[in-house]
């Protein structure tokens, strides 16, 4: 099952960027959200495609669903070759493989617009948030309820003073650069416009 959060899922050159936080509505134009339905999910080695994980039942039988599958293939996935692992393809296909044909480094996020509906990649989370602090982006932990996408998942806080032409190079570096160290202040965004 995904996770429902509240945020918007704004195309961006090519890629999808979530958008959450009390300014996201000014971020662009959304494909869909609130709410956005997302899923972790892991490369399978045969098919080229990423699987959106539903369940892992383990050698013992033991079933593990939404979150707490996820939870178990990071914590002990690699202990298990031959578990079990359902999910569907992000056209939501369905496919069940053994964990062994699974990437486990190479896990994404994925976001539909309903539970049950097409997927597409997430490839950066911002938090639309003005905060006092004369920074215009700064890296951000994802929010609790998101935290099974911390290894997917680049997330910054972008300042709404910083929307615009500037803040589009800047989402575009981070998207091409999967940075997650990444602080800028608006005193060096005027520097960039003196250029």
């Amino acid at each position: 099952m995904p996770i429902e959060f509240p945020g918007l899922v704004v195309p961006f050159n090519h890629h999808h960027v979530l958008v959450y936080g009390p300014e996201a509505a000014a971020f662009g134009l959304p494909l869909f959200g609130p709410p956005a339905y997302l899923r972790p999910a892991y490369w399978l080695w045969e098919e080229e495609n990423y699987l959106l994980v539903d369940e892992t039942i383990d050698d013992r039988g033991q079933r593990f669903r939404d979150a707490a599958a996820y939870a178990w293939i990071e914590a002990r996935g690699d202990a298990f070759p031959r578990a079990d692992v359902i999910g569907t393809l992000p056209d939501g296909v369905k496919r069940s493989v053994f964990m062994k044909e699974l990437d486990l480094a190479a896990v994404s996020a994925y976001v539909a617009a309903t539970p049950d509906g097409p997927s597409v990649p997430l490839h950066l989370a911002l938090e639309a948030l003005a905060v006092p602090d004369g920074l215009a982006l700064r890296p951000m932990g994802l929010p609790a309820e998101l935290e099974a996408f911390a290894r997917a998942l680049p997330a910054y806080r972008l300042a709404p003073g910083a929307f615009g032409a500037l803040g589009a190079a800047l989402v575009n570096k981070l998207i091409d650069s999967r940075r997650r160290d990444w602080t800028v202040s608006f005193d060096d965004l005027d520097n960039w416009v003196e250029w």
